[in-house]
């Protein structure tokens, strides 16, 4: 067995943080390089990782959180958000590829054409959804790379997005909350942390079709 796999039997949802051990700098420095090194839809990134070290914001953010104490008993905070502006985050991709390719936005006159057409047909939903999907990627890229580094994680849907937004100052960025991500190393009083990882065996989740 792999020490990766070893790795995601050994990670769990943490439910209790133990607030006396932080993540190093180093080790954040890599966790934001795995966040953006994910691969992405047209390499669009269509997204922005808010790390909230605040502790007065962390406090605001817990009853919007629904009192998950993880919010601030954790290490850190990530928050996966995602862009508003599919037109905006097009033109600064293509700037930037250009800037690292010397391709000029003549040349890249097609890509523009193709990612605006597929937009084009997406409703407001859709394209929320399909950027939803982008950030579930980066996500889970993340995670991976935490477990893989003994870091302890627990990804949370249970929280208000429209509150994060506020209290983040999001929308004025535009940008809009997905998910939440407090990070950090578990405690030794986390009952969950011996429990048995439930998961269905292969022939439940797996079919080849040869």
């Amino acid at each position: 067995m792999s020490e990766l796999i070893k790795s995601l039997e050994w990670r769990y949802a943490t439910k209790e943080f133990d607030t006396s051990k932080m993540i190093s700098n180093e080790d954040l420095d890599e966790i934001i390089e795995a966040f953006r090194l994910t691969s992405s839809s047209f390499g669009l990134e269509p997204w922005k990782l808010v790390i909230v070290e605040n502790k007065e914001k962390r406090e605001e953010l817990l009853s919007a959180s629904w009192n998950q104490k993880q919010i601030i008993e954790a290490s850190h905070l990530l928050v996966f958000t995602r862009v508003l502006d599919n037109e905006k985050q097009i033109n600064s991709f293509l700037d930037n590829n250009s800037k690292i390719t010397w391709a000029s936005r003549e040349d890249l006159k097609w890509y523009e054409d193709m990612m605006k057409w597929f937009f084009s047909r997406l409703d407001e939903n859709a394209q929320k959804l399909w950027a939803h999907e982008q950030v579930f990627i980066a996500l889970w890229n993340v995670m991976t790379v935490l477990a893989d580094k003994k870091i302890d994680s627990c990804a949370i849907w249970g929280f208000d997005p429209v509150k994060y937004d506020e209290i983040l100052w999001l929308k004025e960025k535009w940008l809009a909350s997905v998910v939440v991500l407090p990070i950090g190393y578990r405690s030794e009083d986390d009952k969950y942390s011996s429990k048995p990882k439930v998961r269905f065996d292969r022939e439940e989740i797996l079919e080849i079709i040869k």
